[in-house]
C-alpha cells in the first residue's frame, strides 16, 4: 500500500458499503455518516481510519492563493464566481482575507456596515472559538445574486489567526483543543453550505503563508494561483510550494495523532482533508506591463510554466496528491485597466457593467470579458472534477 496515498481522503463516486479506491489504495469497512448534503464514509485502512467525501452532488471548496499581493486575486475570484453562477452553479464566497477586499467588492458600503453592526461576518462567527467560550456561532451569509452568497470578511479576523500557531502545535501533540480550533473555519464553511446548499465555495485569502492560510488551504479541495508576469511572482512560487508541502506533511502527523488518541471520531466530516489539489495558475497578459518593455514581460511570462510545475504540482504529487493533466496554466486575463475600478464602484462583475457605467468601447470590452471568465470557470471546474475522480 502507498502509505502517503492512504492519507489523502479524496472523494469517491462509489456506493457506501463497497470497496473504495483512493489513489489506487483499497479501503474497506466504510460507514456512512453526516447529512444528506454531506455524506462521509469512515473507512478502515489497516489500523487507520480516514474519511472520504462522496463525489455525487457535493460542494467543491476552492481557494485562490498566492504569497504575493497585487496579482488581481480578488477581481479574479469574484468574476469567476459570478461566471460560474451564470452557468447554473450556486456559489458561496468566503472572505478570509482580513483586508476584506472581496466583501468590499461584493457589498455596498452601507450594506456592509449593517452586516458589521449585526455581527454577521466571519470574525463574529469565529469569536467564541477565539475567546474559548464555545464553538462557532451561527451566521447567515449575505445573498448578493440569485444563488450567490458571501460570508463577509472582517479586519479583526487576524485575531483568529493569532491563536492558530498554538492550535497547530496542540494538534501535532494530539490534543483535542488544537483540533477544535484548527478545524473551526472548516466547520463554519461546511455549516454555512449546509444552510444554503451550493455547488462551489470560493475562498479569498490574504497574500501570506501564515497560519490562517495554512488551515484554509488544508481544508480546500483545490487551489488556484493568480500570477503576474514579473520577477516577484516567479520568486514567490518556491515559497508557495515549500509552504504547502510542509503543511501537508505536518498535518499528516497531526492526523496520525488524532487516530492514535481516538480524536478523529469527534471530527468526522470536519477534519481538514490535507490534500489541496493544484488546479492551475492564471496569469495576467498585457501588451506592456506596468510600463515595462514588452520583451521583459514576455521573458517572465515564458518562465512561469516550468517554475510553477517544478515548485507546486511536482512537489505535491510526490506526497500522493492528485494533479490535473495538464497541471499548469488555466488561462490568461487581458489588461482590464479602468474597468476594474468601475466594477468596484458598482459592486459588480466586470461583464455586468451597464452601458451607463461603461460607455462605448469600454462597454464592449467589459461585455467581452464574460467569455474570458467563463473559460476560466469551466477550466477550474473540469480540472478539479478530473483530479477528484480518482479511479
Amino acid at each position: 500500500m502507498d502509505r502517503s496515498s492512504a492519507l489523502c481522503p479524496y472523494r469517491s463516486g462509489k456506493n457506501p458499503g463497497t470497496l473504495l479506491t483512493v489513489n489506487k489504495t483499497v479501503l474497506d469497512s466504510c460507514n456512512t455518516t453526516g447529512s444528506p448534503r454531506f455524506r462521509w464514509l469512515s473507512c478502515n485502512v489497516g489500523r487507520r481510519v480516514i474519511t472520504v467525501r462522496e463525489l455525487g452532488g457535493i460542494v467543491k471548496i476552492v481557494s485562490f492563493f498566492n504569497h504575493k499581493g497585487g496579482v488581481g486575486k480578488t477581481t479574479l475570484i469574484f468574476n469567476i464566481g459570478i461566471a460560474l453562477a451564470r452557468a447554473g452553479r450556486s456559489i458561496l464566497f468566503v472572505d478570509a482575507d482580513p483586508q476584506a477586499n472581496l466583501t468590499s467588492l461584493a457589498l455596498p458600503a452601507e450594506r456592509y456596515q449593517t452586516v458589521l453592526d449585526e455581527k454577521r461576518d466571519i470574525y463574529h462567527a469565529l469569536l467564541p472559538v477565539i475567546k474559548t467560550t464555545g464553538d462557532i456561532a451561527d451566521v447567515t451569509p449575505e445573498l448578493i445574486r440569485d444563488n450567490v452568497w458571501i460570508l463577509p470578511g472582517h479586519i479583526r479576523l487576524s485575531e483568529f489567526e493569532g491563536i492558530l500557531p498554538e492550535s497547530w502545535t496542540s494538534s501535532l501533540a494530539g490534543r483535542y483543543n488544537g483540533f477544535q480550533q484548527t478545524t473551526a473555519i472548516q466547520r463554519l464553511i461546511l455549516s454555512t453550505v449546509e444552510k444554503i446548499g451550493c455547488d462551489f465555495v470560493l475562498i479569498d485569502v490574504g497574500p501570506s503563508v501564515g497560519a490562517l492560510n495554512r488551515v484554509i488551504l488544508l481544508g480546500s479541495d483545490g487551489f488556484v494561483v493568480p500570477l503576474a508576469p514579473d520577477l516577484f511572482s516567479i520568486t514567490a512560487l518556491p515559497s508557495v510550494g515549500k509552504s504547502l508541502t510542509d503543511w501537508v506533511s505536518e498535518w499528516r502527523i497531526a492526523r496520525e495523532q488524532a487516530d492514535r488518541t481516538g480524536i478523529s471520531s469527534d471530527f468526522v466530516g470536519s477534519m481538514l482533508p490535507g490534500c489541496p489539489i493544484p488546479i492551475g495558475y492564471i496569469s495576467q497578459q498585457f501588451a506592456s506591463y506596468r510600463s515595462a518593455p514588452t520583451a521583459a514581460f514576455k521573458e517572465w511570462y515564458h518562465r512561469i510554466p516550468a517554475t510553477y510545475d517544478a515548485e507546486i504540482p511536482e512537489k505535491l504529487s510526490s506526497l500522493g496528491i492528485a494533479t490535473p493533466k495538464p497541471p499548469g496554466q488555466l488561462g490568461t486575463i487581458r489588461n482590464l485597466s479602468s474597468l476594474v475600478p468601475r466594477a468596484q464602484e458598482s459592486n459588480s462583475a466586470i461583464f455586468e457593467l451597464s452601458g451607463a457605467e461603461a460607455r462605448g468601447a469600454q462597454y464592449i470590452r467589459a461585455r467581452d470579458t464574460f467569455e474570458d471568465f467563463s473559460h476560466l470557470a469551466s477550466a477550474i471546474e473540469s480540472r478539479l472534477e478530473e483530479a477528484l475522480n480518482v479511479e
